[in-house]
């Protein structure tokens, strides 16, 4: 009997370390977070876009209510009234809804730019392909964090990140958020 254990505790010891070997931890400079960040696996893995490589990877343990991101957070002053491009090479299969994202923030936490891909989100099954978002970098910035995010269910992958300084002519994807409430109520009776 304890033999027959022995064997089960060592084929659990192989299996596990062969399903751990296929994904690396979380790689360097990245992290796991999200509203769900639990229902999701997310770290790097054996890429398919080039021969030899790894790629960041995002997947649906079941059909989430939140997401999960894998992200980085960085001192903006050197980018400080610059004009800002994340791009990336994104590949989907079953997705709720994906994307990456930057997030600019500014003193006491306040963002003053963002785009998360919300109105050009990818669905469903997507080869790989590039994607871009470009910020404002006010000279009063403080943080710049950025990252890509599965939504729901599905698999999302990502592939050569750049960050990097661009002309004012290539345009803006995404913007400042409103600077504050309204000061009065609008549209009560939605016919606009």
């Amino acid at each position: 009997m304890t033999r027959h254990i022995g064997k089960i505790v060592a084929i659990a010891l192989l299996f596990g370390s062969m399903t751990t070997s296929t994904y690396a931890a979380m790689p360097q400079g990245w992290f796991k977070t999200g509203s769900a960040p639990a229902d999701y696996d997310m770290g790097s893995q054996t890429g398919n876009r080039h021969a030899g490589d790894k790629n960041g990877f995002i997947r649906a343990k079941r059909d989430s209510s939140g997401f999960g991101t894998m992200m980085q957070t960085i001192d903006a002053h050197t980018y400080h009234g610059q004009r800002l491009r994340l791009s990336g090479w994104l590949k989907t299969t079953g997705a709720n809804k994906a994307g990456m994202w930057m997030r600019i923030d500014g003193a006491d936490e306040k963002v003053v730019g963002f785009d998360n891909m919300d109105d050009r989100s990818l669905h469903g099954d997507n080869d790989w392909k590039r994607y871009d978002i470009v910020l404002d970098i006010p000279n009063d910035a403080v943080d710049i964090a950025f990252g890509f995010l599965l939504s729901g269910k599905g698999e999302l992958l990502a592939d050569d990140f750049k960050l990097e300084p661009v002309d004012k002519n290539v345009a803006v994807t995404g913007g400042a958020l409103p600077a504050g409430l309204a000061k009065a109520p609008v549209n009560l009776d939605f016919s606009n």
